[in-house]
This record gives C-alpha cells, structure tokens and sequence, in this order.
C-alpha cells in the first residue's frame, strides 16, 4: 500500500548540514493505525510532510499503491493529496473566514462537489462530533477541544487513504487528548483509513495497531 525506501533528508544550519533521516525504510500493506514517536527535532513532521507530499527528500523512493510519488509534476501532487490525503495539525489551522460547517466541507468543496452538498455531509458529520450546534460559529469562539474536533472532522470527510496527524493532542488536556485519540482510531478503522499519527503521547501507544520510534534518522519498531 505504502512504502519508503532509502530516505534521506536534510537541513542546513548555516552552512551545516544536519540529517534528519537517514536511510530510512517502512512499509506497510494495509490500513492500520501507525504511531510515530520521537523527541522535538528527530524528523517526525519531515516524515509526514514527505509522505504528504509537502517536502521532497534528498534521496530515496516513495510508492503508494505502486505509483512513485516522487516522480509526480506539482499538479499531480495537488491531486493526489486532495483524493488521497487527510491532515490534522497540531494548531489545527482552522480558517477563521469560515464557519465551522463551511471549515468541514472545505475538502469535499475542493474535490468538486457542490456547496450545498458539501455542507450538508459537513453537518450530517459534526453530529458524530457532538458540534452540530458549534455550526454556525467561526472557529475563534470554540475551545481548544471543540477546534481539534474539527480539525478531525475535516480531515476524515473525504474519507482519505491516508490520515496524517502531526502532534494532534500536544496543546490539549488528558480528557480532551484522549477524546481525540480515540476519535481519530475509530474513525480511521470505520473508513479503511491507513492513519498515520506523530505523537509525544505514549500513554496512548497500546491504542495503536503499530508504533515506531525515530532513532538516528531511521525507524524502529517498539
């Protein structure tokens, strides 16, 4: 479904150069729920960033359902994260233009549906969220833990191939973390979604069907 091989990626502090991942491989041929852990600055988001096709590696291969992501034009690249995939920050990056209902049918607009429907399906989908009545808010009015729910909503609309959830309970309390741990797995299970979640957390680690750790730019199975 899913495989990296060889990846390298760097930056330059100065005229430094300082590797983030190394000769990093994974695979993985099913949909699952996968938990990436690691320190701040071990290469957590560039792994995701790489497989969400925001930032192109140095080196190394990504194939997904046998095409090599990597060989795609910019526009390919903004199609393929429109069908294929689903993000969630830790920020959220609500857009504060829009109300709530409009914020979750964003992805099903983009993918050409109409407003209308779009709307409706973003609705029908905050009732599951228990945020039909936050609808007509705009997302400056909502707390922390209704914004990530959101943010979750968005991102799990489409019904993705692959979510990709970067810190997304690092600015949230243990209740609400958990809430949105436990949304995020079983909706990825619902929808056959591959989700892919960069966390600090290890207390939710046991929720996960596979963890790694990023250790020396490579990851390892714990």
């Amino acid at each position: 479904m899913l495989e990296l091989l060889d990846i390298e990626q760097n930056y330059f502090q100065g005229e430094l150069p300082v590797d983030v991942l190394k000769n990093l491989n994974f695979a993985i041929n099913k949909p699952k729920s996968v938990g990436i852990i690691g320190p701040s600055g071990s290469g957590k988001t560039s792994l995701l960033n790489i497989i969400g096709l925001i930032e192109k590696p140095k080196f190394g291969s990504y194939f997904f359902k046998n095409s090599n992501c990597l060989d795609f034009s910019n526009s390919e690249k903004t199609e393929f994260r429109k069908k294929n995939i689903g993000y969630i920050f830790q920020n959220n990056q609500l857009l504060e233009d829009f109300n709530v209902q409009e914020n979750v049918a964003l992805p099903l607009i983009l993918n050409g549906e109409s407003y209308k429907n779009s709307c409706k399906k973003a609705l029908n989908f905050l009732k599951l969220f228990g945020l039909e009545n936050r609808m007509s808010f705009k997302p400056g009015l909502l707390s922390g833990g209704e914004q990530q729910r959101v943010a979750v909503a968005r991102a799990m609309i489409k019904s993705p191939s692959i979510l990709l959830a970067d810190e997304p309970t690092g600015s949230l309390d243990d209740n609400n973390a958990e809430l949105i741990f436990n949304y995020i797995i079983e909706l990825s299970k619902k929808n056959n979604t591959l989700a892919i979640i960069a966390t600090h957390n290890t207390k939710f680690i046991s929720k996960l069907d596979v963890c790694f750790k990023i250790q020396k730019g490579k990851l390892i199975e714990i």
